[in-house]
């Protein structure tokens, strides 16, 4: 801990943001929260091998990222060779997971039952046989409703299905049945990580404030979506069959390159950027989330139904996020073995990661 101890508060917080952490802690509390995250990277491999999370000397890591919903549930699958490499992006899709239960269609009230089934047969009869994953991210569902009441009954719905998920997959787990971690995330920490500029500026503490020299933005969460959006769209500039590897972040393959083109047949319209501005879009952010189930504020049509580009990067961005995440943790591991300078280590790190943050040319 006395290699820490030297660094400043702030320092401490923008190593935190950028190992995945939470930044609001007393000073004594970031330096705890780092050592223990990084402990694993600096033990040898014969301590880890019998480890069941993720080893940094393992080779050739499944990362599952999932982006939580009912009608619009999107999935991201990243192959890691190692942690000094870019991760390849296997798989990258959309999905509903009602239909794949006429009972959800039919029955009045979402009941606990139905969820069951539902997370069974998309998960256990589905998405884990085909990807056979190391490590599964699900997202962190909200537990309050900013809105009447359909918004609460649609949050409720999406909670009851997080919760029946994690107890089929504990439960498969401790049978033997699946071999991979569960780690759940939360938004705030991969907005947080991707979001931190003139558009949304996160404060010291973790928190949002609003950048000087601009109209104040009403909607700040719907914002966030587009920014997200265009960060994605960026990253997926000149990637082609001709060229998977343009992006400095995940390689594309045949399968997810079809995807990543999408975001590039569709243009934000400005109207709706104004509108954000103006508050007259300002809703909250359960029912920008139960609109949108059904409704596309930021996508396009495709395939008969409309691809939901805001959260087919929510599941991206999060993946990308837990895999660069495991890697700072492992440099800042081999910063301290080493006795690097650790304000002049987080200086670099910090000048690196920043121009990759989310475009503040949306308004």
């Amino acid at each position: 801990m006395a290699s820490f101890q030297k660094l400043s508060v702030e320092s401490l917080k923008s190593l935190s943001r950028l190992c995945g952490l939470g930044s609001s802690h007393t000073k004594r509390e970031l330096i705890s929260n780092i050592n223990q995250a990084i402990l694993r990277y600096s033990s040898s491999p014969s301590i880890l091998s019998n480890s069941s999370v993720w080893s940094p000397h393992a080779s050739n890591h499944r990362v599952l990222s999932v982006d939580m919903g009912l009608r619009n549930l999107s999935y991201s699958v990243l192959d890691l060779p190692d942690l000094e490499q870019i991760p390849t992006l296997s798989a990258w899709s959309l999905i509903s997971i009602l239909p794949h239960t006429p009972l959800a269609l039919t029955q009045p009230d979402f009941s606990p039952a139905v969820a069951a089934q539902l997370a069974y047969t998309t998960f256990v009869e589905d998405i884990l046989p085909r990807f056979n994953p190391d490590t599964i991210l699900l997202e962190r569902q909200r537990h309050r409703s900013g809105g009447g009441r359909n918004v609460l009954e649609w949050t409720l719905k999406v909670n009851m299905f997080e919760n029946v998920l994690y107890g089929v997959l504990t439960t498969m787990i401790n049978q033997g049945a699946l071999k991979a971690q569960i780690c759940e995330v939360l938004p705030s920490r991969t907005k947080g990580y991707w979001i931190r500029n003139a558009v949304l500026s996160t404060s010291s503490d973790g928190g949002e404030n609003m950048s000087t020299g601009r109209k104040p933005v009403k909607n700040k969460y719907a914002l966030s979506k587009l920014v997200k959006v265009n960060l994605v769209k960026r990253w997926t500039e000149g990637v082609s069959f001709d060229n998977p590897a343009a992006c400095k972040h995940v390689v594309f393959t045949e399968s997810t390159i079809p995807m990543a083109l999408q975001f590039h047949r569709s243009s934000f319209r400005s109207s709706r950027v104004r509108k954000l501005q103006l508050g007259t879009a300002a809703k909250t952010e359960t029912e920008t989330d139960t609109e949108t189930e059904n409704a596309d504020d930021v996508g396009l049509a495709g395939g008969g139904r409309k691809l939901k580009l805001d959260d087919l990067s929510d599941s991206l961005l999060q993946g990308v996020a837990f895999v660069q995440w495991q890697q700072h943790r492992f440099e800042l591991a081999k910063a301290v073995t080493n006795g690097a300078d650790l304000a002049e280590f987080c200086k670099f790190m910090v000048d690196r990661h920043t121009p990759e943050m989310g475009m503040e040319e949306l308004v």
